[in-house]
């Protein structure tokens, strides 16, 4: 019954009223909400015989982890140790596409295709740098703005459909939070769509516009569409992950991939450089429209900044993160991300439940 809640979201129509119009009463959880349900009687002797592996926009990732294209996250080097760890990474747009290009060429990105490029939806500056950054081998282009669910972004889109064609590329398109929007998105036929707003660590966007859902309710509900409209589309869970656990439990309800900013931060590969303050180590972590990202442009701000403890190699995080996932797939009984997904059922935690699973020191 607790699955049929979670996979079967019914979602109350605008209309309903309670008081005041237009307010849906469904519950909106986030991963901190549920918990996965040990239901399995596992044979798997250990959790290295689980396989993480999926299939992604022709890719093959070893585990289904996507660095944010954020400029305190991913540059040139970070997508460079990713790809040697099976991972993507989406080199940020907040610079000009000159040096982007640098980060692929200095960083010996031209030939693997275990990159991407984010770009936004100014016609003239930004089929430019689409033209170039294709010419120099990227595949897989990110289009990066805060509201996948817009008008402006079918326009893209369409300007750029013969360019799609042509470089026989793939597109990430987001970021949306609802089934309606998720359609859209369907509709104008991208390969992946990023699920998630107001959700990520450095994003203020639900305190500054009040939008936002929890992320498994958004999640749920982005499933939900790509079922109904029997859709192949890959679906990407960006924001609210800061822990191996709650990527298992995006991954266990169906996304194909999970994005990473926090996460990814602190690592000695993620741009800017580590700075010394009380004797511990820090990098710089901006969300994607905080005043330092946007000082050229001073407009409405919807992003925050911080210092995050600075985490060592990539390699290391990745690795804790893989055997986190493997080790949640051992208690499912499932060698494969398909079989987990399978596998999976939830519960729904009090605040109680969720507490008493911590760890107690």
């Amino acid at each position: 019954m607790t699955k049929k809640v979670l996979t079967e979201l019914e979602i109350s129509p605008n209309g309903i009223k309670h008081g005041f119009e237009n307010i849906s009463e469904s519950y909106s959880f986030t991963y901190d909400d549920i918990s996965l349900l040990p239901d399995q009687i596992s044979d798997i002797e250990h959790r290295s015989d689980c396989n993480t592996s999926v299939e992604f926009l022709g890719l093959n990732l070893k585990l289904p982890v996507i660095a944010s294209p954020m400029n305190t996250v991913c540059g040139g080097r970070m997508t460079k140790a990713l790809a040697e760890l099976g991972c993507l990474g989406i080199i940020h747009r907040f610079n000009t596409v000159e040096e982007q290009l640098s980060e692929i060429f200095n960083n010996n990105l031209r030939n693997t295709g275990y990159k991407s490029a984010a770009i936004g939806i100014n016609i003239k500056k930004d089929l430019l740098r689409l033209d170039q950054l294709a010419d120099a081998g990227v595949k897989i282009f990110c289009i990066d703005i805060a509201n996948g669910g817009s008008r402006m972004i079918e326009e893209f889109l369409n300007k750029i459909s013969s360019r799609i064609k042509n470089y026989k590329l793939k597109i990430i398109a987001g970021n949306v939070a609802s089934y309606e929007t998720t359609k859209f998105l369907i509709s104008l036929e991208t390969d992946a769509i990023r699920v998630g707003i107001g959700n990520g660590a450095m994003c203020s966007t639900s305190i500054k516009s009040g939008i936002g859902i929890g992320q498994v309710d958004a999640i749920v509900r982005c499933l939900k569409a790509r079922k109904d409209l029997n859709s192949k589309v890959k679906i990407i869970a960006d924001g609210g992950i800061s822990t191996p656990g709650a990527m298992c439990k995006a991954i266990a309800l169906g996304c194909d991939a999970v994005m990473f900013g926090r996460v990814l931060a602190g690592c000695e590969e993620a741009p800017g450089e580590v700075l010394k303050y009380n004797t511990q180590r820090w990098k710089k972590y901006c969300g994607s429209a905080s005043f330092a990202v946007k000082q050229e442009n001073k407009n409405y701000i919807e992003g925050e900044e911080s210092l995050v403890p600075y985490k060592g190699t990539v390699a290391k995080i990745i690795q804790e993160y893989k055997e986190g996932l493997q080790s949640s797939m051992s208690y499912l009984n499932s060698r494969t991300i398909k079989d987990y997904q399978r596998n999976a059922s939830f519960v729904k935690l009090t605040s109680n439940s969720f507490n008493e699973r911590k760890p107690q020191i």
